[in-house]
């Protein structure tokens, strides 16, 4: 078993060799860092010595092709001559010391192109002047204006470089402050373990010290208990003889005592037969007032529950009391009409928020016709509504139109209950109504706007995709990897827009009414087909199967359906990892065909399935946080399908992926051999 002592000297031990390993690490990080400050310097001293160097070289070049043009002695032309060779050799060099960093190696190229503009521009000079012809001013600022430009790339990467070596002496600067300071603080450190495990093995030397002590002075005290003890065995032994004679009289006086018992037991008999003979009597009076005592008890049980069933009903009225006019005063305040009416529609009841959104008061309205709130054209809803209440059933959210005291015409929601007597039958209603004007206003406003926004972007990006896609022939062939890569993303991320921005459109023309649905026939297996090379040529991330056995005609809006299939295919890509399988099927089954897109994904949590497929709904799952998106594409396709008088629904489990299924009506009568579609 481990002492104290042997625990706090480990201890101490322990913590000293852990600082002493974490500032060697430390110290050798700091050392690889300092290495690697000192190559990025040197490095940088190199890179600014060379693009320094190139720039010498063209000066020099340029000088002395000036001196030619204006003496026109060949020998000026000794410093230009190999100068390109020369400046060439240094770009190269260059090229290969940057090869690291793109952003450099991207000035470079630079510098070479301009080099090669700029020696194009020397000799055509120098040959005007050995052919003995004009040089013009157009021809010398073409020259200054190329070499204004080889200056500013050049500046460009000395600045690039500089920026790379500001980096590397800042980091140099950082191991200069943190490390000693990171340094001396470990070292205090272990100086404090050190002290701090003296002073607790100093005092576990004097708690020992302390206890030996102890245990002496028990020891003494022990001796001297066992001497008083033996002292008082003697006198125990003593006073056991006393007890013993003691004992001996007791005996004696136990003989006397059954003589005299043995006298007394017979008196007792004889008195005991007198008794009986009274008990008898006793008896039978007693057995008549248990009797009558039972008859009180139950009596008076009987009014005790009495009592508590009166108490109970006078509590069950006072709580009935308050709750009414806590319900009278939650109807009175609330800013919602709450009416109540009778099953031929006579108003009853007219609260305070009924008399504010439709101007009449409560004596105005109670005894009064519902039907003078409804609009002449739709006071045929009203016999429909009163008969579902009189069969008992709730109507919840009923959206309709309402006019007021002043004439004016209002939307309000419509919330209405039947009121049920004891026996269960309908004998009123009660009506919620809540003024919803201003709300269908604010909707009707954001879908114009989304309309009109969608409507505008619309023009700029087709023709920034147009001239996108321009770039990409023209540029399909540059030396530069970048260009056509940066392109490609651009192209993409462009088409993720225009379908986004479609699909704005599209719901603001559903809600207006103005989204058309033009059913023509198709091969459906086709269309999917189309949407999967698409979407193979962005996609490279998953595995997509589809087997179409024959093909399938369906009746529908071509477009619509495809935009369908698009936006459950990016979906599955969406929302599953990379390298997964996507399966899509397409199923003849009861006179329609049934299509579905599988995936391997995430999942959809249980309490999010019934609002998948909601306006602008997105799930709060800190798993799809990272995902972009503004739940538009679901709600479209599910509008689009139920215009074309199919189903859409989904299937899933949290974690183990979805299945997403819509149907189509088919057209005509297919053979049995042509039931499925994919396998």
């Amino acid at each position: 078993m481990m002492t104290r002592f042997d625990r706090n000297l480990r201890l101490g031990y322990g913590f000293s060799i852990a600082i002493l390993l974490v500032v060697s690490l430390v110290s050798y990080i700091t050392l690889l860092g300092l290495l690697h400050s000192n190559r990025a310097v040197v490095h940088s001293d190199q890179v600014i010595e060379k693009l320094e160097k190139v720039l010498s070289v063209m000066k020099d070049a340029e000088t002395g092709q000036r001196g030619f043009l204006l003496t026109g002695h060949a020998s000026y032309l000794e410093p230009y001559n190999g100068a390109y060779r020369e400046a060439l050799k240094l770009t190269d060099t260059l090229i290969n010391v940057t090869a690291d960093d793109d952003r450099q190696h991207a000035n470079v190229y630079g510098i070479r192109r301009l080099l090669g503009q700029r020696f194009d521009i020397l000799q055509r000079l120098v040959e005007k002047k050995q052919r003995g012809e004009q040089i013009a001013t157009a021809d010398l600022d073409a020259g200054k204006a190329a070499m204004d430009e080889l200056r500013r790339t050049i500046a460009r990467a000395e600045a690039d470089e500089h920026l790379v070596l500001n980096e590397g002496n800042a980091s140099l600067g950082r191991y200069t402050v943190l490390v000693p300071g990171f340094i001396i603080l470990a070292a205090l450190v272990g100086v404090g373990i050190g002290l701090y495990s003296y002073r607790n093995i100093t005092a576990d030397f004097r708690e020992k010290e302390r206890l030996r002590a102890d245990i002496e002075t028990r020891e003494q005290e022990t001796g001297a208990l066992n001497e008083e003890l033996t002292a008082a065995n003697e006198e125990i032994t003593a006073a056991n003889e006393e007890l013993t004679s003691i004992n001996e009289e007791l005996v004696k006086a136990r003989e006397e005592l059954a003589t005299t018992n043995e006298s007394l037991e017979r008196r007792v008999e004889e008195r005991t037969k007198a008794l009986q003979e009274s008990d008898e009597e006793t008896q039978a009076l007693n057995e008549e007032l248990s009797a009558t005592n039972e008859e009180l008890v139950a009596t008076n049980e009987e009014l005790a529950e009495n009592d508590r069933r009166l108490r109970e009903l006078i509590d069950e009225l006072r709580q009935a009391d308050e709750r009414s006019a806590k319900l009278v005063a939650i109807v009175e305040s609330s800013d919602d009409a709450i009416i109540g009416k009778n099953l031929e529609g006579i108003v009853t009841s007219w609260n305070r928020g009924a008399q504010q959104i439709f101007g009449y008061t409560e004596a105005e309205m109670t005894g009064q016709s519902i039907l003078k709130l409804i609009p002449e054209d739709l006071q045929h809803e009203e016999p429909i509504i009163l008969q579902q209440l009189r069969n008992g059933q709730k109507i919840d959210h009923y959206e309709t139109i309402r006019r007021t005291a002043e004439g004016k015409l209002i939307n309000v929601s419509l919330t209405i209950s039947p009121i049920h007597n004891k026996e269960g039958h309908v004998t009123g209603v009660s009506k919620i109504a809540r003024d919803i004007t201003e709300q269908k206003q604010n909707e009707e406003r954001k879908n114009d706007f989304i309309g009109m926004a969608s409507h505008e972007l619309k023009t700029p990006l087709t023709s920034l995709t147009a001239l996108v896609q321009v770039l990409q022939k023209k540029l399909q062939n540059s030396t530069d990897p970048f260009i056509p890569q940066a392109l490609g993303k651009v192209n993409l991320q462009t088409k993720k827009m225009s379908s986004l921005i479609t699909g704005f459109l599209n719901i603001s023309r559903l809600e207006s009414g103005r989204l058309e649905v033009v059913k023509q026939p198709f091969d459906l297996a086709e269309l999917i087909n189309e949407e999967l090379d698409e979407i193979k040529l962005t996609v490279n991330s998953h595995t997509f199967t589809f087997n179409p056995a024959t093909a399938i005609t369906v009746a529908a809006d071509r477009d619509k359906i495809s935009s369908v299939v698009s936006n459950l295919l990016s979906n599955a890509v969406k929302y599953s990892p990379r390298g997964k399988l996507v399966n899509v099927s397409c199923i003849l089954q009861n006179g329609e065909v049934q299509v579905s897109v599988t995936d391997e994904g995430m999942g959809i949590r249980a309490q999010d399935l019934p609002r998948i497929f909601d306006r602008y709904y997105r799930s709060d799952s800190e798993h799809i946080r990272h995902i972009s998106g503004f739940g538009v594409g679901l709600y479209l396709s599910a509008e689009i399908i139920r215009r074309h008088d199919g189903r859409i629904w989904v299937e899933s489990e949290k974690g183990k992926g979805s299945t997403f299924y819509f149907t189509l009506p088919v057209r005509g009568v297919l053979s049995p051999e042509s039931q499925v579609c994919s396998q």
